[in-house]
């Protein structure tokens, strides 16, 4: 099977398995997508996650972006790598993330393509039909809900309002309106 893997990091020959205390899995592994298009959302700027995207039942990835700019934010600029590897990936349920597979052993690479600016990957995979990117100002009142309880859920899930997460000011800087409504429901 082929999969790749989108990073900030350049140079890799192997893919070494390791345990990250954010991820759903609780083992040592390397993550990587049966999806290229997918795997670029994974070379962003900043030293914490902001993902908002779904794959739709056809396995199409689609970005939502939750503020205006959110996009060109995260991923302008970033230069970055999509490893190729072969090999007989798992899947765990518990990615949560279709097109998601894992490896508990190293993964040799066999292939890079090198990313100058993740965002002018990400729009170009959007102009090729690999990917769907909701722009802010074309979603629909639904996703802005969605979006709205993403948040609010961030918020309390990681704690955010202690101010200790990575989140806490990013969160609210760019949600003034929901960090205020979370802070008044505490």
């Amino acid at each position: 099977m082929t999969a790749y893997h989108g990073t900030t990091v350049g140079g890799l020959h192997t893919l070494l398995p390791f345990a990250n205390p954010h991820s759903n899995l609780k083992y040592p592994c390397v993550y990587l997508s049966a999806n290229k298009a997918l795997s670029s959302i994974y070379i962003w700027n900043r030293g914490y996650k902001w993902m908002t995207f779904e794959i739709r039942e056809d396995g199409m990835p689609v970005y939502n972006e939750s503020f205006k700019g959110c996009l060109r934010e995260f991923y302008g600029g970033a230069k970055g790598y999509i490893y190729t590897c072969e090999g007989s990936f798992e899947t765990d349920e518990n990615t949560t993330i279709k097109h998601a597979v894992v490896s508990r052993e190293p993964v040799k690479v066999r292939d890079v393509d090198i990313v100058e600016d993740a965002y002018e990957r990400i729009l170009h995979y959007e102009r090729e039909g690999l990917m769907i990117i909701n722009h802010f100002d074309t979603l629909s009142e639904e996703q802005k809900r969605k979006d709205r309880n993403m948040v609010l859920g961030a918020i309390k899930r990681l704690d955010l309002l202690k101010g200790e997460h990575p989140l806490s000011g990013f969160v609210a800087e760019k949600f003034p309106e929901l960090w205020e409504e979370a802070g008044s429901l505490t």
